[in-house]
């Protein structure tokens, strides 16, 4: 399943991507043709030719799934290619055509998926000269509908699934090179307002549910480079062969809503934000991944929560960057996160703050992180991986971290930090099979004590234990300039003592 969803995924690149390496509509369509096979496809149709026009119907697709002794085959019912006598040529697709799915093993039809694709006004124009192509496209919307669902044995009726998806107004463009094996893709694209609905009704039970939502301003841009060759038996091997994939998307606002059903009850939800952004990056050498957000809220309520939720979160950001490919030295790596300005509904307060005693201000943790490691194995490389796994060696060592940014910031309290630190590999003894850090961590706290006496008050602690966590903070920190503040200085030396304030306490 995976090897076709994959192969199907690049099939929609490849079906654009190879349209723009020539001038002529024959040519376009029989180098779309040898490129599909280059996945593993199997493509017959039916062509056409009136004038210089080429009609190509009836494009069948298969792609074989060994493993489950069975085949995916996807149905496309028709491609235009018009020569517009100018050495260009526009793709074009009728405007309501239905797209097949089957699924096979051992000859028989397991599953079958019928998707209705209705397009107002999209098409694709082609120009430039052979390995060097521009397209531009765009057209007022394209929709998908579930319009038939087969499996187990059985129809599934539209009362029991249904389903549809819609995006536009769509522009975009398009920049493709293709040379020495590989073929590389510049885009652009603006998919306007996104929505989607989704409905299910078990007739034969209480399981019931209906998923809606939307995001606008959903764009794109990319930058692909594809081997002409890929094994889908070994995907990592596309980027060990040259592939590489950066792609962002970005929206300006979205929401989600939905109502599930079961033997307890209705739970139902609403998911909303101010914009987003998702991007990721993936080569043989390095990975970024990197998601973030703004004006998150939720609202959940249903029999299974004791009341209903009410949250906001300002702001969201996660990010990881790390090096994949073998080294000898040192490569950079980094992490980072924020949850910013979160606050929830004082409903969710007044269970154990009814008094309003604590500081009901939006709360804030965010860090950076950036290290030095050095990776002794390709990540790609699955059979060395598993080799690792079997002898229990590690993959890399850690030489370095610097902290940045370290913000606790909730309940009236605040903590602030930053610090760095390199690690002897050479040295696993002082910390127990841990390589040995060498540095130093700068806190600054603020608000602790007057938070315990809120906490003693509300009779969510003892004052017993106030003063083991009083006496604890004493020890790590000393007195700052301002009332409730407190700084410390955590140092690791090279002989591995830690000092807490100069003072040694390992």
């Amino acid at each position: 399943m995976k090897r076709y969803a994959t192969a199907s995924a690049l099939a929609i690149v490849a079906m654009a991507g190879s349209a723009w390496a020539d001038v002529t509509p024959q040519q376009v369509w029989d180098d779309f043709d040898a490129y599909m096979q280059s996945f593993g496809y199997e493509v017959t149709s039916t062509e056409a030719t009136e004038g210089t026009n080429l009609t190509v119907s009836d494009i069948t697709m298969v792609v074989p799934v060994p493993e489950e002794d069975g085949e995916v085959t996807i149905v496309v019912p028709e491609m235009t290619f018009a020569d517009n006598g100018d050495g260009t040529v526009t793709i074009t697709y009728p405007a309501v055509s239905d797209i097949a799915i089957f699924v096979s093993e051992d000859g028989e039809t397991m599953a079958e998926i019928i998707v209705t694709m209705t397009q107002d006004g999209f098409g694709m124009d082609v120009a430039g000269s052979p390995g060097d192509m521009t397209y531009t496209y765009g057209g007022e919307s394209i929709a998908f509908e579930l319009t038939r669902a087969f499996g187990d044995g059985e129809d599934i009726s539209r009362d029991m699934l249904s389903a549809t998806m819609s995006m536009g107004p769509i522009v975009g463009s398009s920049h493709v090179v293709s040379a020495d094996g590989l073929r590389s893709i510049e885009q652009d694209i603006n998919l306007g307002t996104f929505a989607y609905d989704v409905n299910f009704d078990d007739p034969e039970g209480d399981d019931a549910g209906l998923f809606s939502g939307q995001l606008t301003g959903l764009s794109s841009t990319s930058s692909t480079t594809l081997p002409d060759e890929i094994d889908y038996e070994d995907p990592t091997s596309m980027f060990r062969n040259g592939g590489a994939v950066d792609v962002v998307i970005g929206h300006t606002g979205g929401r989600t809503e939905f109502s599930v059903t079961d033997f307890s009850g209705t739970t139902e939800g609403q998911f909303s934000s101010t914009g987003g952004e998702f991007g990721v990056a993936f080569s043989e050498e390095e990975m970024t991944y990197a998601v973030s957000g703004t004006g998150q809220s939720v609202m959940l309520s249903g029999p299974d929560l004791p009341l209903p939720i009410n949250a906001q979160l300002g702001e969201i950001g996660f990010s990881l960057n790390m090096p994949l490919m073998k080294s000898e030295e040192p490569q950079d790596a980094s992490l980072s996160m924020v949850l910013g300005n979160f606050t929830m509904a004082d409903m969710l307060w007044n269970i154990f703050d009814p008094a309003e005693m604590l500081p009901r201000d939006p709360a804030t943790v965010a860090f950076n992180l950036n290290a030095q490691v050095t990776p002794f194995v390709s990540l790609l490389n699955t059979e060395m991986l598993d080799n690792l796994t079997e002898s229990g060696d590690v993959p890399g060592e850690l030489n370095s971290v610097t902290l940045t940014d370290f913000v606790v910031d909730m309940l009236g309290g605040q903590i602030l930090g930053e610090g760095s630190f390199t690690f002897d590999n050479s040295d696993l003894e002082t910390f127990a099979g841990f390589p040995r850090p060498e540095g130093q961590l700068d806190l600054e706290v603020s608000g602790a004590n007057g938070l315990l006496d809120t906490l003693i008050a509300m009779g969510l602690m003892a004052e017993q234990d106030a003063m083991g966590a009083r006496m604890m903070l004493s020890m790590f920190t000393v007195p700052g300039d301002a009332p409730d503040t407190a700084t410390s200085t955590i140092v690791i030396n090279e002989q591995g003592q830690i000092l807490a304030n100069g003072q040694r306490i390992q």
